[in-house]
């Protein structure tokens, strides 16, 4: 038997750790995200439930996803909704959802309300993630990451702002921009380079999906703020040339435009033709004198001061001591130029909401003279939710800096103990309410030695990630639990008190088995599909309509676009952008205001109703109908009725006058004594003649898609075909199968289309051009993109092989 006896002088064979054990580290934050926000959501997760907390999430969110999802599920891209205004553009609507990744993907793979409660849970997953991923990016130690990651998801997931679903999607898209951005100007080779402005670019389109508007100004400042920030130091490090630098951001900015022109095209059209034309300060202007609007849709004021001191307290959006604390020790950290910039981020958002700036007329002015300084001024307070985002980050960077430079425990107490002041003992000592800080000051006891010794125990880290998902974790627990009235930070000043502190996110309270289940008046409407109208005072007096009318009660009305669930067709909605005319003629018919992105008839009339081709009626028992109507059906405090003398969707006559503009159309469907079964009014069509007085045409018709009418008509006498959708100048119509001809504008907000003696077949078809423009520019950028990637990496390859590259 040989010994084997071994060289002392051979090198020793590594131990390889198994593999679990090497990744846990790394999955390990992440994962604690996603579990974290799975228990502060799992009414949403586990039970088949909404909430109500937030007006959009049923009045606009649900039913209009709901149609997007049926109409992917068959096949069908939807061009156009007849289920809301009396017909509107859909894909080309900037909140359709269109080209939105998430929604087009859950909302046609499942159930409506199972799809809705996935996406309010994936987006907190969503930005935790992505901040996790820039941080590490960054350099950032995994407990530093992991600690901004876990406080951003939490924020959302335990405050209503998890029901703000486009501001959710800025937060969560947005650290994916940066880390594209940030890898794409440090990559070392082409191919990389071009990947990383990939994720950049698909993940600031999702942005413009999800909000084209506030959302993405935010996001877009966040992140040229980063990108300025990140030059100027890898240029400093002599890693970039001031001109390769600017190149490089310029060329990043316009590829994020280019490759998303699928998203902009189509969706900047339809803004032109809708009631955002000329935009808010439009809106707030001539339109809301000619309308007699009183709710200017610009904020006069900003927000008080004191906003951001809520992220402390609790119930809401806490943030958790472990970051606050940590947030003055964030210029430690080597990332300074990471600390620059979200800094820089943070105190322009707060600034720019200022009441003593917004408020400020010479202000006002200089912003309206901006390009979108309206949309800014439209609703100031928007930019609150920047800090959701930069606090979490410059904590994270405090920790960073524990970590990395450990201080003396002195003056580690120091820099937390100027965390405390600034987010717990000056909001209190101001005269905030104590009970709202009690969290904070729990959590503080625990967070104040555990961010001390950061750095000086291989264990500190640790406790600092248990004590900040403790509190988080209490916090989303206080927030279900709660069950008072509205919080209040107790810092409001009286006539400011309308912009709120976040508020908790309530337990889901709106049974969605009950909510998507047909009653008996919407089988009834089903039964015999025709458009219906809700009347149901005293909320039909309200600028705003039904919108903050959702009790169960209410359902059988099927206000609030719940009638969309259905596939049933109301003449009424809810939406800031409409099309033109019909957003004119609802303002001009009521006699007392309607807000801007509302749809409402105060006091109905039997004109109203025949204009918009309203056959079904809903009232509450206790209110005699305006008009005059049968009873059908009956459904908790509601009651179906017909409209007697109803007027169908589409119908023909030989009479018609002519009027020379728009101005004069409106007044004239609007006088007392306009029949709108009578003759139609056109406006500035030349060569058709003087309409007569024959007999009625006969007329059938079907509708084979919601942009496909297909009518047939047999008239002794020139005729115009009457359509009771609202105008939009894409629709178009063929004659016998002859070319298209542009619809026109009948009764100032219809559809007409003049047709010659005898019997003719109309096929009248929406079609959106920039949605196809959109696509095909798209495309052609990534193709081209594609090309460039692919011909650049073919190049390289031979290279890593060790063989000389191809002449």
């Amino acid at each position: 038997m040989r010994s084997v006896v071994s060289d002392p002088r051979a090198p020793a064979t590594p131990v390889r750790e198994p593999f679990v054990r090497r990744a846990l580290p790394g999955v390990a934050g992440p994962a604690l995200v996603v579990v974290a926000v799975l228990f502060a959501m799992r009414g949403f997760v586990f039970r088949n439930f909404l909430s109500d907390q937030h007006p959009d999430i049923l009045a606009f969110w649900l039913p209009r996803w709901c149609f997007l999802g049926h109409s992917l599920k068959a096949g069908h891209v939807p061009l156009w909704n007849p289920l809301q205004f009396a017909g509107s553009p859909f894909a080309a609507d900037p909140q359709s959802g269109w080209l939105y990744a998430p929604v087009m993907g859950l909302f046609s793979t499942l159930g409506c309300a199972t799809a809705l409660r996935m996406f309010i849970v994936v987006q907190p997953i969503l930005a935790g993630l992505g901040l996790y991923w820039f941080l590490r990016t960054e350099g950032l130690h995994r407990v530093a990451a992991t600690a901004g990651a876990l406080s951003l998801a939490m924020l959302i997931a335990t405050s209503n702002v998890g029901l703000s679903l486009p501001f959710d999607a800025t937060l969560a898209w947005t650290p994916y921009v940066l880390v594209g951005g940030s890898r794409y100007l440090r990559a070392r080779s082409l191919p990389a380079r071009l990947g990383w402005l990939a994720l950049g670019a698909f993940a600031w389109g999702e942005i413009a999906s999800a909000h084209m508007s506030h959302g993405l100004a935010m996001a877009s400042l966040t992140v040229a703020i980063f990108l300025v920030a990140r030059c100027v130091w890898q240029v400093r490090r002599g890693e970039l040339s001031p001109l390769h630098a600017a190149a490089l951001v310029a060329g990043f900015a316009g590829f994020l435009v280019l490759s998303n022109a699928a998203i902009f095209v189509p969706r900047l059209s339809l803004l032109d033709r809708s009631s955002l034309r000329g935009g808010y300060a439009a809106i707030g202007g001539a339109a809301a004198r000619a309308s007699g609007l009183v709710q200017s849709p610009l904020a006069p004021t900003g927000v008080w001061s004191g906003w951001p001191l809520a992220l402390g307290a609790a119930p809401g959006a806490y943030a958790g001591a472990v970051i606050l604390l940590a947030v003055p020790a964030a210029i430690r950290a080597r990332q300074r130029f990471v600390t620059a910039a979200f800094g820089v981020t943070g105190a322009v958002s707060y600034v720019l909401t200022l009441n003593a700036l917004v408020g400020a007329q010479w202000f006002r002015s200089f912003a309206l003279n901006l390009p979108f300084g309206d949309v800014y001024l439209h609703n100031v307070n928007r930019l609150r939710y920047l800090l959701l985002l930069v606090v979490p980050v410059l904590g994270a960077l405090g920790i960073q800096g524990f970590l990395e430079r450990p201080p003396p425990v002195k003056r580690a107490l120091a820099w937390v103990g100027a965390g405390v002041a600034l987010w717990l003992v000056v909001p209190v000592a101001v005269g905030a309410h104590p009970v709202r800080f009690v969290l904070l000051a729990i959590a503080a006891a625990a967070a104040v030695p555990a961010l001390a010794w950061l750095g000086r125990h291989r264990r500190a880290g640790l406790v600092v990630v248990v004590v900040l998902t403790l509190e988080l974790v209490g916090s989303a627990a206080y927030s279900q639990s709660y069950d008072g009235g509205t919080v209040f930070l107790g810092l409001e000043p009286n006539t400011l008190g309308a912009n709120l502190i976040p508020q908790p996110l309530r337990w889901p309270r709106v049974s969605l088995d009950a909510y998507t289940r047909a009653g008996p008046i919407a089988l009834r409407i089903e039964a015999s599909p025709s458009r219906y109208f809700t009347w149901d005072p005293p909320e039909a007096y309200i600028d705003k309509g039904y919108l903050y009318e959702q009790g169960r009660s209410t359902w059988p009305a099927l206000e609030n676009a719940r009638g969309m669930l259905f596939g049933l067709p109301d003449s009424m909605g809810y939406s800031p952008v409409q099309l033109t005319r019909y957003w004119s003629w609802i303002r001009a018919v009521n006699p007392t205001p309607v807000f801007y992105n509302a749809s409402v008839l105060h006091h109905p009339t039997v004109q109203d109703l025949q204009m918009l081709g309203v056959r079904y009626f809903i009232a509450p028992r206790s209110d005699v109908p305006p008009v005059p109507a049968s009873p059908l059906v009956r459904e908790g405090r509601y009651v179906l009725y017909a409209v007697r003398d109803a007027t169908s969707l589409v119908t023909a006559t030989t009479g018609w006058r002519l009027v020379p503009d728009g101005a004069a159309a409106l007044r004239a469907v609007t006088d007392t004594t306009f029949d709108p079964t009578g003759p139609v009014v056109l406006q500035g069509v030349h060569g058709l003649g003087v309409g007569g007085r024959g007999a009625a045409p006969r007329i059938s018709w079907s509708e084979p898609s919601p942009e496909h009418l297909r009518i047939e008509v047999s008239s002794k006498e020139p005729a115009v075909v009457l359509v009771r959708n609202s105008f939009d100048p894409d629709w178009s119509a063929s004659v016998d199968g002859g070319p298209a001809v542009k619809a026109l504008a009948a009764d100032y907000l219809l559809q007409a289309v003049p047709i010659a003696a005898g019997r003719h077949v109309v096929d009248l078809r929406y079609r959106d051009p920039k949605i196809g423009e959109g696509l095909l520019a798209s495309a052609i950028v990534w193709g081209l993109f594609g090309a460039v990637l692919l011909v650049v990496a073919a190049r390289r390859r031979p290279r890593r092989r060790g063989m000389p590259a191809p002449a």
